[in-house]
């Protein structure tokens, strides 16, 4: 019996287990709305993610103290590496903020109750009468 060459089975699946924790840590970048990859990529290098987001600023100096957004103006930014919607925490001047224009809606209406039929007002028929009698 000839043995089989190329890849064993047990390769295939340490491959295949790598992507998909990838595809996982992708999947969950995304629901989060933050860059996974860029954090651990950070933390590689010894770095914290505030550091990074220091360093968006200007050429590496710390940003300064903005000044404070006008109010009723929703944004959404990234603070402590959660994303947050505030007026009053996210300013212009943090890097990830952006305006957020929220939709105005109804909510859960209740179902409309159908409408009564009118009851008719004319003399009853003599069939209806018949059947009225039959029924005492």
């Amino acid at each position: 019996m000839e043995r089989q060459r190329g890849i064993g089975l047990i390769q295939v699946a340490i491959v295949m287990a790598a992507l998909a924790a990838v595809a996982m840590a992708a999947l969950m970048s995304m629901r989060q709305e933050r860059n996974l990859f860029a954090d651990a990529l950070a933390r590689l290098r010894g770095q914290t993610v505030e550091h990074q987001q220091q360093r968006a600023g200007q050429g590496g100096a710390p940003v300064a103290a903005p000044a404070p957004a006008p109010a009723g103006v929703l944004r959404k930014c990234l603070i402590d590496g959660k994303t947050v919607l505030s007026d009053v925490d996210c300013t212009a001047a943090n890097p990830s903020s952006r305006v957020v224009k929220p939709l105005d809606t109804r909510g859960i209406e209740p179902p409309r109750a159908p409408k009564a039929e009118p009851a008719e007002a004319g003399p009853a028929s003599m069939q209806d009468k018949m059947i009225e009698k039959a029924t005492r």
